[in-house]
């Protein structure tokens, strides 16, 4: 009776239950005697009773471990979770990120226009000086050898095969060279890729720059933001990007609805910034809309304005060709400032414009009543 009662004392104080089945059978073999040949009963109760109970209240217990795991599972995490990642989507919050490199790698992730990193121009020069120097001093330690070998051996500088045979020299030392003048060369295209890199537009440097201020996220030392003329960006270039930041100060002086954003549960922190410059350039591509249409439709009525007469005056032809002259001026700063045209394909566009509209004065008596 001592036994069985040890048993389930045991039991209720949880020391003799098992989370899983493995476990159960080591329950088992502590808790049952080891003689495999007792057949006695304990005060009435079976060896095989006792086993049979005992596997029962162990599946019992693995069921309501199953059970409360499964509930676990369905019921939503709070939002004050430890996760840093964003549900469904590889974007981290930036204030459950740890201090430091990852809060502050969250943060320049959190926008394009803050991918501003330093372009090392110092040492990228310094490293370019060296291997060229290197190549210059093999180069002068090749003339010496082809000097040195015009004047006694003339015909090695005549047949490279006999060079080779004869003396390894002057091929050991070009192979040298072409190793040198391969890496010089890779550093050549990487110094170019990274001179095409922009410089960051000045609202971009100034956020960057008070987020440091303001955070703190890295030490003094470290704290390579501070490098404002070595400050690259790597997000390409936009032919408006000047028109989008005279739009956000414009709207933000008046405080326009465009560009506010609702406020949001903490796990859409990272998108307020996203949306509200998506608004900014929806409105720069309305306003390029409407100077696009202005340009075509404003002298296109002036134009049949003044040349719906038959008889047209001397003032009114000089009148037409000044408003000729201006719109064609007009559409070529127009494409200066808003597009990447060189100057040749500025010429070409405006030379169109112009004998577009030509045309159109050519044409309007036709229409006429």
């Amino acid at each position: 009776m001592s036994s069985n009662s040890n048993i389930y004392d045991a039991m209720e104080k949880g020391e003799a239950i098992a989370n899983n089945d493995d476990e159960a059978g080591d329950l088992e073999d502590r808790s049952l005697p080891a003689s495999p040949t007792s057949a006695t009963t304990l005060s009435g109760i079976s060896k095989s009773d006792t086993l049979t109970e005992v596997e029962s209240r162990c599946k019992i217990r693995h069921w309501v471990l199953a059970l409360k795991s499964t509930l676990t599972n369905l019921i939503p995490k709070s939002s004050h979770s430890t996760s840093t990642a964003v549900p469904g989507s590889a974007f981290r919050i930036l204030g459950e990120c740890p201090k430091g490199y990852p809060r502050l790698a969250a943060f320049l992730d959190s926008d394009e226009n803050f991918m501003l990193y330093r372009r090392f121009g110092y040492l990228q020069a310094r490293i370019l000086l060296y291997k060229q120097d290197e190549l210059r001093s093999l180069e002068q330690e090749l003339d010496h050898l082809d000097k040195l070998d015009a004047e006694i051996r003339p015909k090695r500088l005549r047949s490279r095969e006999r060079d080779d045979g004869d003396n390894q020299e002057r091929r050991n030392l070009i192979l040298k060279i072409s190793d040198l003048w391969k890496e010089y060369a890779e550093l050549l295209k990487t110094a170019r890729e990274l001179t095409s890199f922009n410089r960051p537009a000045s609202r971009d440097y100034e956020s960057v720059t008070n987020h440091f201020n303001q955070t703190s996220p890295l030490c003094f030392t470290e704290s390579y933001i501070y490098h404002k003329e070595d400050i690259i960006t790597i997000k390409p270039g936009r032919e408006t990007a000047w028109l989008d930041a005279i739009v956000e100060k414009i709207l933000q002086k008046l405080h326009c609805s465009l560009i506010q954003v609702s406020p949001k549960p903490p796990v859409m922190e990272r998108t307020d910034t996203h949306m509200a410059r998506e608004r900014i350039n929806c409105a720069v591509a309305l306003i390029i809309v409407i100077m696009i249409l202005s340009l075509l439709i404003v002298p296109v009525y002036l134009l049949w304005h003044l040349t719906k007469g038959n008889d047209v005056k001397n003032t009114t032809a000089a009148l037409i060709i000044g408003i000729l002259l201006m719109f064609t001026l007009v559409f070529s700063g127009v494409l200066s400032l808003f597009t990447r045209a060189k100057r040749h394909e500025v010429f070409a566009a405006a030379a169109g414009y112009c004998a577009v509209l030509v045309v159109f004065i050519g044409n309007i008596g036709q229409f006429s009543p």
